[in-house]
């Protein structure tokens, strides 16, 4: 990628989540580098008309334009729903069919409850080819991919973090595949990872693996996991040291009463830079 070319950087979020959403982008803004230029997009997961204009205040108070994009929500009446999951964590898929503008030529996806430590550029800069998106390893150890019988081999990816190239995914149509395997394994039995087992049913052979700095999930960051290969626990070392980007993911978030994340207090530093600044600390774990 061109460093004089504008970076763009996809998120999605409900109204629950549009603050959090907020968080990440002043993160992502603080953080990058200044002589570079992004534009940022919301996938609209039912954000309302206040939370939207808080979203674009924050992000104009960087100098970035902000756009909301619309999903045809039919396409996801099949997509399984839980406690916490809702539909709108599956319009990351639909991500290169609501982009328009054909010199947008990729995107960075980021979910909402994370925040950016790091530089994005140096993700932007990244050529992946031939692999059609770039992710970090899921640190669950689930073994998803062999339990829907895809793969006894090949790694799964957490879908927090993705680079997408639009050209390969387009072409290969990999929208549509996902959202049909969505619809023939509608059970929660099957898709218990939801969206994320979906995209790795597709793309399980078609990723280019990123250094777990850049999606420091909550397994790693709290060390709750311990790889099996000599050199994931190197690198798992190098994450908790200097992580890029820290994802809140699974109940451990920096809002949640009790919670002993140790990047909590970073996360409510980028939300003083937001128009939902007023946020009031929950109480930690003794």
């Amino acid at each position: 990628m061109g460093k004089n070319e504008t970076m763009h950087i996809v998120s999605c979020a409900d109204d629950h989540y549009a603050r959090h959403l907020g968080g990440m982008f002043a993160s992502l803004l603080m953080n990058m580098d200044k002589t570079r230029d992004a534009k940022l997009y919301v996938i609209d997961g039912g954000i309302t008309a206040e939370n939207k204009d808080k979203l674009e205040q924050t992000a104009m108070s960087f100098g970035t334009p902000l756009e909301f994009l619309e999903v045809d929500a039919d396409q996801y009446k099949h997509a399984v729903e839980s406690s916490h999951i809702t539909k709108a964590a599956y319009y990351r898929i639909s991500i290169p069919d609501l982009i328009k503008d054909e010199s947008v030529k990729r995107m960075i996806y980021i979910d909402c409850d994370a925040i950016v430590m790091e530089d994005i550029s140096v993700l932007w800069d990244l050529d992946i080819s031939p692999a059609i998106v770039a992710a970090v390893e899921d640190a669950g150890q689930h073994e998803r991919l062999k339990k829907m019988n895809i793969s006894d081999t090949a790694k799964y990816f957490n879908s927090g973090i993705m680079i997408i190239d639009f050209e390969p995914w387009r072409k290969q149509n990999i929208s549509e595949k996902v959202i049909d395997f969505i619809n023939e394994n509608s059970s929660e039995d099957f898709l218990v990872f939801h969206d994320q087992d979906a995209l790795n049913a597709i793309l399980y052979d078609q990723w280019h693996e990123l250094h777990p700095r850049w999606n420091a999930q909550t397994h790693i960051i709290m060390n709750e996991k311990t790889p099996p290969e000599l050199i994931d626990r190197i690198r798992y070392r190098e994450t908790r040291a200097e992580p890029a980007i820290v994802h809140f993911c699974g109940s451990d978030k920096p809002w949640n009463t009790g919670t002993s994340h140790p990047y909590r207090d970073h996360y409510f530093r980028y939300m003083s830079f937001t128009k939902w600044n007023t946020i009031d600390r929950p109480a930690m774990n003794q």
